[in-house]
């Protein structure tokens, strides 16, 4: 079966943190033995390139019939692009912000009644989409890659300061939706405890990297005002990796009753105080009980179920009953 994804975020030469979770789905899927093609949209740059990707979808759908089924990854526009055609089922992914964003919303609504079937992160964002029929299926994460390594020989390789206390913020400062400034003020408070503390942001160190970062760090910091499934979070549990989070997307329900972890109010002096917490004992959580069920290869073989049921029949020949047109009811002939 071939699969065409349909994103505008991968991992790039420029950009190598770019959503890896994608590219690692993809590869899971591929082990499972299905032919996976990527689409890129690069609607950072220009956003008309939506334009000529609805073309080349109908292109190579429409018209070439090249593949199987087209899975989009992000709800709004490339959700969109990726349902003008009728030739192919479509799948889309919704990864958060195009659902709990109310200005992405409404186009995510449009796409997801076009589609044939339907991804979310979480129990949140398949209420806020109103589409019962949506599975929830997170993108999972690489267990061989995320794991417990030696804090000091982390540090050391990364050149970090072995004695300081670090905190890692898994998100790029500029996004304000991921809330910076309420880390700074946080680490600002820690700071008369902890004079040395350091915050490192990692939105642009090589994703190979990220596992080093991720041993070498004392605690996750995640003050996000919205998240779907948060992959920093289950790959932080993998890692070991003491977590301080707000409530926010299903980090409350990940992270559980993981040791040395905390879903705490939006408070700065709240967050300070809980980090402070772990910084005093110096251990680590025990996350990596529980990430086995986080897997790459685990939530990919859902995500091949749907295709399976799907298979390569027409987009209308799979849409939901409901959707389907209807024909006049005939008379009954006497």
């Amino acid at each position: 079966m071939k699969i065409l994804f349909v994103t505008n975020r991968y991992p790039t030469t420029e950009r190598p943190g770019d959503s890896p979770c994608i590219a690692q789905q993809r590869q899971a899927l591929e082990r499972l033995g299905y032919e996976v093609d990527l689409l890129y949209i690069d609607s950072q740059n220009n956003r008309g390139n939506y334009l000529k990707a609805a073309w080349l979808i109908f292109w190579k759908i429409q018209i070439c019939r090249q593949y199987d089924i087209v899975h989009a990854h992000y709800g709004q526009y490339c959700g969109l692009v990726a349902c003008l055609q009728l030739a192919r089922p479509t799948v889309i992914t919704f990864r958060g912000s195009d659902i709990l964003y109310h200005r992405e919303l409404p186009i995510s609504r449009w796409a997801a009644k076009l589609a044939n079937r339907l991804i979310v992160m979480s129990q949140q964002m398949k209420t806020v989409l109103g589409q019962e029929s949506a599975e929830i299926i997170p993108y999972g994460i690489d267990l061989e890659r995320f794991r417990p390594l030696e804090r000091d020989v982390s540090r050391q390789k990364l050149s970090l300061d072995r004695d300081a206390p670090i905190l890692l913020f898994p998100y790029d400062p500029a996004r304000k939706i991921k809330r910076f400034s309420l880390a700074t003020a946080a680490v600002e408070i820690l700071k008369l405890e902890f004079p040395n503390i350091q915050l490192i942001a990692i939105h642009e160190r090589p994703y190979e990297h990220i596992p080093l970062y991720m041993n070498a760090c004392d605690a996750l910091i995640m003050t996000s005002r919205s998240e779907g499934a948060p992959v920093a979070i289950r790959e932080a549990m993998a890692c070991n990796l003491p977590i301080v989070s707000v409530d926010v997307g299903d980090v409350a329900s990940v992270v559980g009753k993981t040791d040395n972890c905390a879903v705490v109010d939006a408070e700065p002096e709240t967050i300070a105080n809980s980090i402070s917490k772990i910084l005093r004992t110096g251990r680590r959580s025990n996350g990596r009980d529980f990430a086995a069920e986080m897997s790459v290869s685990s939530f990919a073989g859902s995500v091949a179920k749907i295709y399976e049921q799907l298979g390569s029949r027409s987009k209308l020949d799979v849409l939901e009953p409901q959707l389907q047109p209807q024909l006049p009811k005939q008379k009954p002939k006497i």
